[in-house]
Protein backbone atom coordinates (compact mmCIF):
# COMPACT_ATOMS: atom_id res chain seq x y z
CA UNK A 1 0.00 0.00 0.00
CA UNK A 2 2.70 2.38 0.97
CA UNK A 3 4.73 1.29 -2.01
CA UNK A 4 1.62 2.20 -4.10
CA UNK A 5 1.20 5.32 -2.49
CA UNK A 6 4.72 6.48 -3.25
CA UNK A 7 4.77 5.58 -6.59
CA UNK A 8 1.71 7.63 -7.24
CA UNK A 9 3.34 10.96 -5.78
CA UNK A 10 6.21 10.63 -8.05
CA UNK A 11 4.12 9.66 -10.97
CA UNK A 12 1.85 12.89 -10.29
CA UNK A 13 5.49 15.01 -9.40
CA UNK A 14 6.38 13.94 -13.06
CA UNK A 15 3.67 14.87 -14.89
CA UNK A 16 3.56 18.42 -12.80
CA UNK A 17 7.18 18.87 -14.21
CA UNK A 18 6.06 17.54 -17.18
CA UNK A 19 3.32 20.21 -17.90
CA UNK A 20 4.91 22.91 -16.48
CA UNK A 21 7.92 22.50 -19.15
CA UNK A 22 5.74 22.16 -21.89
CA UNK A 23 4.01 25.72 -20.57
CA UNK A 24 7.13 27.28 -20.06
CA UNK A 25 9.05 26.24 -22.92
CA UNK A 26 12.63 25.57 -23.60
CA UNK A 27 14.42 28.23 -21.09
CA UNK A 28 12.42 27.05 -18.26
CA UNK A 29 13.24 23.29 -19.31
CA UNK A 30 16.52 23.98 -19.47
CA UNK A 31 16.69 25.24 -16.15
CA UNK A 32 15.36 22.32 -14.56
CA UNK A 33 17.70 20.01 -15.82
CA UNK A 34 20.83 22.22 -14.81
CA UNK A 35 19.53 22.87 -11.42
CA UNK A 36 16.33 20.65 -10.56
CA UNK A 37 15.98 22.19 -7.38
CA UNK A 38 15.09 25.52 -8.95
CA UNK A 39 11.35 23.63 -8.45
CA UNK A 40 11.96 24.14 -4.66
CA UNK A 41 13.89 27.14 -4.21
CA UNK A 42 11.87 29.46 -6.51
CA UNK A 43 8.83 27.47 -8.37
CA UNK A 44 8.12 31.46 -9.98
CA UNK A 45 10.90 30.96 -12.27
CA UNK A 46 9.70 28.01 -14.39
CA UNK A 47 6.53 30.37 -15.32
CA UNK A 48 8.45 33.78 -15.72
CA UNK A 49 7.64 34.78 -12.33
CA UNK A 50 11.19 34.71 -10.23
CA UNK A 51 10.99 35.69 -6.96
CA UNK A 52 11.80 38.90 -5.66
CA UNK A 53 14.48 39.85 -2.95
CA UNK A 54 13.39 41.69 -0.19
CA UNK A 55 15.98 41.73 1.78
CA UNK A 56 18.54 43.34 -0.17
CA UNK A 57 22.55 43.41 1.16
CA UNK A 58 24.78 44.21 -1.37
CA UNK A 59 25.00 46.14 -4.72
CA UNK A 60 27.40 45.78 -7.08
CA UNK A 61 27.77 48.06 -10.64
CA UNK A 62 29.95 47.20 -13.05
CA UNK A 63 30.54 50.52 -15.75
CA UNK A 64 32.42 50.69 -19.05
CA UNK A 65 32.80 53.64 -21.49
CA UNK A 66 31.00 53.63 -24.20
CA UNK A 67 28.56 55.23 -27.16
CA UNK A 68 24.59 55.03 -27.24
CA UNK A 69 21.07 56.59 -27.30
CA UNK A 70 20.64 59.56 -25.52
CA UNK A 71 17.73 61.35 -23.79
CA UNK A 72 17.19 63.18 -27.11
CA UNK A 73 17.63 59.97 -29.15
CA UNK A 74 20.15 60.85 -30.09
CA UNK A 75 24.12 59.00 -30.50
CA UNK A 76 25.68 60.19 -27.32
CA UNK A 77 28.57 59.45 -25.05
CA UNK A 78 28.19 57.19 -21.90
CA UNK A 79 28.81 54.38 -19.88
CA UNK A 80 27.23 50.99 -20.13
CA UNK A 81 26.21 49.39 -16.99
CA UNK A 82 25.91 45.83 -15.39
CA UNK A 83 24.02 45.71 -11.99
CA UNK A 84 23.37 43.66 -9.68
CA UNK A 85 21.48 43.09 -6.09
CA UNK A 86 22.70 40.62 -3.63
CA UNK A 87 20.52 39.07 -0.46
CA UNK A 88 22.33 38.38 2.67
CA UNK A 89 24.12 35.23 2.31
CA UNK A 90 23.61 34.95 -1.79
CA UNK A 91 26.14 33.67 -4.34
CA UNK A 92 24.04 35.21 -7.28
CA UNK A 93 22.15 38.22 -8.61
CA UNK A 94 18.43 38.70 -7.18
CA UNK A 95 15.39 40.28 -8.77
CA UNK A 96 14.89 43.16 -6.72
CA UNK A 97 11.48 45.51 -6.70
CA UNK A 98 12.19 49.33 -5.63
CA UNK A 99 13.03 52.55 -7.30
CA UNK A 100 16.38 52.85 -8.41
CA UNK A 101 18.02 56.22 -9.04
CA UNK A 102 21.69 56.31 -10.63
CA UNK A 103 23.73 59.46 -9.98
CA UNK A 104 26.22 61.15 -12.26
CA UNK A 105 28.85 63.29 -11.00
CA UNK A 106 31.13 65.65 -13.55
CA UNK A 107 34.79 66.31 -13.09
CA UNK A 108 34.94 63.22 -10.27
CA UNK A 109 37.86 62.55 -8.41
CA UNK A 110 37.83 59.81 -6.24
CA UNK A 111 40.56 61.07 -3.76
CA UNK A 112 39.04 64.72 -4.01
CA UNK A 113 38.03 65.89 -0.35
CA UNK A 114 35.32 68.36 -2.10
CA UNK A 115 31.79 67.39 -2.60
CA UNK A 116 31.32 65.80 -6.11
CA UNK A 117 29.85 67.87 -8.33
CA UNK A 118 26.07 65.99 -9.24
CA UNK A 119 25.12 66.55 -13.07
CA UNK A 120 21.95 64.35 -13.16
CA UNK A 121 20.08 61.45 -11.04
CA UNK A 122 18.57 58.94 -13.70
CA UNK A 123 15.39 57.59 -11.74
CA UNK A 124 13.96 54.69 -12.93
CA UNK A 125 10.39 53.58 -11.15
CA UNK A 126 10.39 49.75 -10.27
CA UNK A 127 8.37 48.32 -13.15
CA UNK A 128 10.72 50.36 -15.45
CA UNK A 129 13.96 49.19 -14.25
CA UNK A 130 12.42 45.28 -14.31
CA UNK A 131 12.42 45.90 -18.49
CA UNK A 132 16.14 46.07 -17.87
CA UNK A 133 16.46 42.45 -15.92
CA UNK A 134 17.72 39.48 -17.62
CA UNK A 135 19.24 36.18 -16.20
CA UNK A 136 22.86 35.18 -17.01
CA UNK A 137 26.09 33.00 -15.10
CA UNK A 138 25.75 35.45 -11.98
CA UNK A 139 22.01 35.04 -11.75
CA UNK A 140 19.79 38.29 -12.54
CA UNK A 141 21.51 41.48 -13.57
CA UNK A 142 20.36 44.67 -14.92
CA UNK A 143 22.08 46.39 -18.24
CA UNK A 144 21.21 49.96 -18.64
CA UNK A 145 23.40 52.87 -20.83
CA UNK A 146 23.44 55.99 -18.78
CA UNK A 147 24.27 59.09 -20.92
CA UNK A 148 27.14 61.92 -20.18
CA UNK A 149 24.36 64.97 -19.82
CA UNK A 150 27.25 67.52 -21.02
CA UNK A 151 27.89 68.46 -24.44
CA UNK A 152 31.31 68.72 -24.92
CA UNK A 153 33.87 65.92 -26.34
CA UNK A 154 36.47 66.36 -24.01
CA UNK A 155 37.65 63.87 -21.68
CA UNK A 156 36.52 63.26 -18.37
CA UNK A 157 36.53 61.80 -15.22
CA UNK A 158 33.47 60.97 -14.17
CA UNK A 159 31.27 59.66 -11.12
CA UNK A 160 28.29 56.81 -10.87
CA UNK A 161 26.46 55.64 -7.97
CA UNK A 162 23.50 53.29 -7.84
CA UNK A 163 20.88 53.23 -5.11
CA UNK A 164 18.16 51.03 -4.68
CA UNK A 165 15.40 52.07 -2.48
CA UNK A 166 12.75 49.14 -1.13
CA UNK A 167 9.44 49.72 -0.74
CA UNK A 168 9.81 49.72 3.41
CA UNK A 169 12.05 52.26 2.55
CA UNK A 170 15.26 51.21 3.42
CA UNK A 171 17.98 52.21 1.04
CA UNK A 172 21.36 50.44 -0.18
CA UNK A 173 23.84 51.11 -2.40
CA UNK A 174 27.52 51.78 -4.09
CA UNK A 175 29.79 53.43 -3.57
CA UNK A 176 30.96 55.95 -5.88
CA UNK A 177 32.42 54.60 -9.05
CA UNK A 178 35.16 56.95 -11.61
CA UNK A 179 35.14 56.34 -14.83
CA UNK A 180 37.26 57.77 -17.79
CA UNK A 181 34.67 58.99 -20.60
CA UNK A 182 37.14 59.42 -23.17
CA UNK A 183 37.59 62.40 -25.66
CA UNK A 184 36.78 62.30 -29.26
CA UNK A 185 40.43 62.09 -30.47
CA UNK A 186 41.78 59.64 -27.31
CA UNK A 187 39.16 57.30 -27.10
CA UNK A 188 41.68 54.24 -28.46
CA UNK A 189 44.26 55.26 -24.91
CA UNK A 190 41.50 56.18 -22.66
CA UNK A 191 39.31 52.47 -21.96
CA UNK A 192 43.04 51.39 -20.72
CA UNK A 193 43.16 54.37 -18.17
CA UNK A 194 39.59 53.87 -16.78
CA UNK A 195 39.89 54.19 -13.10
CA UNK A 196 36.71 52.44 -10.80
CA UNK A 197 35.95 50.47 -13.61
CA UNK A 198 35.51 46.59 -12.81
CA UNK A 199 35.24 43.75 -15.26
CA UNK A 200 33.14 40.61 -14.92
CA UNK A 201 35.85 38.32 -14.51
CA UNK A 202 36.03 40.07 -11.09
CA UNK A 203 32.70 40.26 -10.25
CA UNK A 204 32.59 37.07 -7.77
CA UNK A 205 36.13 38.40 -5.80
CA UNK A 206 34.29 42.43 -6.13
CA UNK A 207 30.80 40.57 -4.72
CA UNK A 208 32.86 38.36 -1.76
CA UNK A 209 34.80 42.22 -0.80
CA UNK A 210 33.76 43.91 2.19
CA UNK A 211 35.46 47.08 0.53
CA UNK A 212 32.91 47.16 -2.04
CA UNK A 213 29.75 47.39 0.09
CA UNK A 214 27.93 50.60 1.42
CA UNK A 215 25.69 50.37 4.26
CA UNK A 216 22.31 51.06 3.63
CA UNK A 217 22.03 54.24 5.97
CA UNK A 218 24.74 56.16 4.35
CA UNK A 219 24.14 60.00 3.58
CA UNK A 220 22.38 60.64 0.21
CA UNK A 221 24.29 62.98 -2.44
CA UNK A 222 24.06 66.47 -1.86
CA UNK A 223 21.14 67.53 -3.92
CA UNK A 224 22.46 70.67 -5.28
CA UNK A 225 22.23 70.77 -9.38
CA UNK A 226 20.12 67.81 -9.16
CA UNK A 227 17.86 66.82 -12.70
CA UNK A 228 15.73 64.24 -12.57
CA UNK A 229 15.06 62.11 -15.53
CA UNK A 230 11.95 59.19 -14.96
CA UNK A 231 12.82 56.46 -17.62
CA UNK A 232 9.46 55.25 -18.85
CA UNK A 233 8.48 51.32 -19.78
CA UNK A 234 10.46 50.67 -23.81
CA UNK A 235 7.44 51.16 -26.33
CA UNK A 236 6.62 47.69 -28.06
Amino acid sequence: MRQFAFSSLVAATLVMVTVTVMVCGCASSTALIHDPSVLVKDPGSLVGHPRIEKNVARVVALWEPTTGTGVDDKNARGFAGQILFFGSGCETGARVCGKVNIYEYDNYKADSDDDPELLHTFSFEPDAWDAHRSMGTFGHSYGVFIPYMQKHRNAVHCGLKVELVLDDGRIVSTRTTEVLLHGKKDGSQSGAATRGFVRQNRIVSDVAAKSGEQSPGEQNPSPRKLETLSIPLPKH
